[in-house]
């Protein structure tokens, strides 16, 4: 069967990717086994901020953000963004926002404790704030753009890929699980941790790798009004929903392929992010552990993401290298990634950044070979 623009991968960029072509009238399919967001992304923390360490990154974090608000209703806060360290671990987040452009503001310990009283922070701090970041509830902004995206008439087809059929112009058809066969007038790749997998059905090998990440919910028991915060000291990272503080201390471990499973976490996790969390906090409350999340994220070896073409695919952009950042990223990388297929530029991206997220640079040469005629 023939569609027009069909896209592997339902997360945050192949979703942005589908909302960005059929705003543009174009007829789309989401290739998904887990649907819109249902997959990484769904299991993540959901903090969205500026506060990065890369100029491009932080642009990408700021069209990022206009998209979800474009689509969100009640999945998404605007809390801000609190980042706090000493000036020396902050310097980079600081210089790139003043190169991307990204108003923010410095404050003493003192001013922070006077801001938000519940911080608990000493005389060798400092923090950054910024007032544009938010707090994302990721399986409900999934059913909201989900919405959207079947009221512009995108097709999703909750199967996966078994298998490519290729011939001069690089992949012709995408074999289901199912048996069905789908022809396409231009394709977006942007499964995340998936995509390894996909390209191996090619004979390409792509040099990512492939970690478990862990974060936790604790209920408080209060609203706290304070901003989403990270803490370079202890190494942790926490946003507010309600009566919960989600997120913890970066906890991730190596995985042979995307781990989706719901076991809870090594206890000593848990207990080590609560910690990092009182830390921090003077809580009224004593915080009572309240679930995990896990999920699979996908790193490259330069931890830039990839946008780009392989010229033995034919009519095709592959995006991911999301590395965790998801959320943060992804959208507006399939906005490029759609604009890129349909154009062969990227407005948004100088010559010399699009070639340093080019996916050639992460091709294994003794596994690459023609994909031309394969099955």
């Amino acid at each position: 069967m023939s569609r027009a623009l069909i896209i592997i991968g339902a997360g945050p960029a192949g979703a942005f990717a589908a909302l960005t072509a059929a705003l543009k009238g174009e007829r789309v399919t989401l290739v998904d086994p887990r649907g819109v967001l249902g997959g990484a992304a769904s299991r993540s923390a959901g903090v969205v901020t500026v506060q990065l360490d890369d100029p491009l990154d932080v642009r990408l974090v700021v069209r990022s953000i206009e998209l979800i608000r474009s689509v969100s209703r009640s999945s998404v806060v605007r809390t801000g963004f609190l980042q706090i360290g000493r000036e020396e671990d902050l310097s980079d987040s600081v210089e790139a926002m003043r190169e991307a452009g990204v108003e923010h503001e410095l404050l003493t310990a003192e001013e922070i404790v006077e801001r938000w009283p519940v911080f608990r922070v000493d005389g060798n701090i400092i923090g950054v704030y910024t007032d544009v970041d938010l707090s994302i509830e990721p399986p409900l902004l999934g059913s909201e753009l989900g919405d959207a995206l079947a009221s512009l008439g995108v097709e999703v087809i909750r199967q996966s890929v078994a298998s490519f059929r290729t011939g001069r112009e690089g992949i012709e058809e995408l074999v289901l699980e199912n048996g069905e066969r789908l022809r396409h007038e231009g394709l977006i790749i942007a499964a995340g941790s998936h995509n390894r997998q996909l390209l191996l059905k090619l004979g390409i090998g792509l040099r990512t790798t492939v970690i478990t990440c862990y974060a936790y919910k604790f209920d408080v028991g209060e609203d706290l009004a304070i901003p989403s915060f990270s803490d370079e000291l202890l190494h942790s990272y926490w946003r507010r929903w309600g009566t919960l503080m989600v997120g913890g201390g970066y906890d991730a471990e190596w995985a042979d392929g995307p781990d989706y499973s719901t076991a809870e976490p090594p206890p000593q996790y848990v207990k080590r992010s609560m910690a990092m969390l009182l830390s921090r906090l003077n809580l009224r409350n004593v915080p009572r552990y309240h679930s995990s999340l896990r999920g699979p994220c996908e790193l490259t070896p330069d931890m830039d993401p990839y946008l780009g073409r392989l010229e033995e695919l034919g009519d095709v952009v592959l995006v991911g290298g999301l590395r965790g950042y998801g959320l943060m990223r992804g959208p507006a990388l399939g906005e490029m990634a759609y604009e890129l297929l349909r154009s062969g530029r990227v407005s948004s991206l100088t010559s010399e950044e699009l070639d340093r997220l080019s996916p050639k640079r992460l091709i294994s040469a003794s596994k690459r070979r023609s994909v031309v005629g394969s099955k």
